[in-house]
């Protein structure tokens, strides 16, 4: 059997792992199986162009890696605090997979240089996750706290698999390049080696992932401190009124670090900070809804929420139902 359907058999599983996730979320769960699906093509594409020679498949085989840097990071995207923003950006980053596809589907005989691409794609791509992995746990906002160190993993698997696709796409183009591609089969064989050891790694390396910390009895004074010193801060100012709040603004404010807050408000509350300063902007529209006649959307506004969607998603999460529905009970 050709080691890239052993990749195709991987992507299966990823695919069968995102099902059975309840807590992913529709959005993030939609991108992330697109995906799975992708490269399940793209896998059994490879395999029979190189390993059975039929090279009807090309143009299709080279329009889908446009898609995977894309896909996966949008589906990380959905998951964290730039969540409100996603139809915008899914726009501009399968936007970007649409036109590199529509140029492939017109010119398949440039293949260097398309080459180069896909693997400037994968490394793009490679960057912006990593971006995202670095702002720390509260980037994932979406995401309840004990699930957020095992999501991070993947996010780590996710960086590795498209730098290592990169590397391959490099390599084979150099190939073509200087050999006419003589070596491309075992490069392919070799890079899905890479790949399915990877993947073994990290599968044994994610499920040792720690679980979220849960709220206990014997929190530190010093957790029970920041905590109390920021809600009573956020009472007092109503800064949470603020769009733009951040973990650092609010940190600053009280005379903490970042990393002493969020593990303070970890361990005490079992939210990430996005989620404990969205807890005081929901109490606060709660309260405008039974006292005021204004209308929701402005409600939603003043409470500090950027978007509508996001004030609907987070009092539903509070409250159980809508917030017209909250008004009118």
């Amino acid at each position: 059997m050709p080691l890239p359907l052993f990749l195709t058999g991987l992507a299966a599983l990823m695919a069968a792992f995102v099902i059975t996730r309840g807590w992913l979320g529709t959005r993030a769960k939609t991108l992330f199986l697109v995906l799975a699906a992708v490269m399940m093509i793209e896998t059994v594409l490879v395999a029979l162009r190189f390993a059975y020679q039929i090279e009807g498949v090309l143009v299709i085989q080279r329009l889908l890696p446009f898609w995977i840097g894309p896909l996966l990071y949008l589906g990380f995207l959905a998951l964290s605090d730039r969540a409100e923003h996603l139809r915008r950006l899914v726009v501009l980053h399968l936007g970007w997979a649409v036109i590199m596809t529509l140029v492939v589907a017109a010119v398949p005989q440039v293949r260097i240089a398309l080459d180069l691409l896909i693997a400037f794609s994968y490394a793009f791509y490679a960057v912006l996750l990593m971006r995202l992995w670095r702002g720390g746990p509260d980037r994932l906002s979406q995401l309840a706290v004990a699930h957020i160190p095992k999501m991070r993993r993947f996010m780590v698997l996710g960086v590795l698999l498209l730098a290592v696709t990169c590397l391959m796409d490099t390599v084979i183009a150099v190939d073509f390049i200087r050999n006419e591609g003589a070596n491309v089969t075992r490069m392919l064989s070799l890079g899905s080696l890479i790949l399915i050891l990877l993947f073994a790694g990290a599968a044994f390396w994610i499920g040792k992932a720690p679980p979220g910390r849960e709220t206990t009895t014997s929190l530190s004074d010093q957790d029970d401190d920041v905590v109390t010193r920021a809600t009573q801060f956020l009472e007092e100012t109503r800064l949470f009124t603020d769009p733009d709040l951040s973990l650092t603004r609010l940190a600053r404010r009280i005379g903490v670090t970042d990393r002493v807050l969020s593990t303070a408000v970890n361990r005490q509350t079992g939210k990430n900070v996005s989620q404990f300063i969205n807890g005081f902007r929901v109490t606060a529209a709660a309260d405008l809804l039974r006292a005021t006649n204004d209308p929701v959307s402005a409600i939603g506004e003043a409470a500090g929420f950027l978007t509508r969607s996001n004030f609907y998603t987070e009092f539903q999460r509070a409250y159980g139902q809508s917030p017209g529905a909250y008004r009118k009970g």
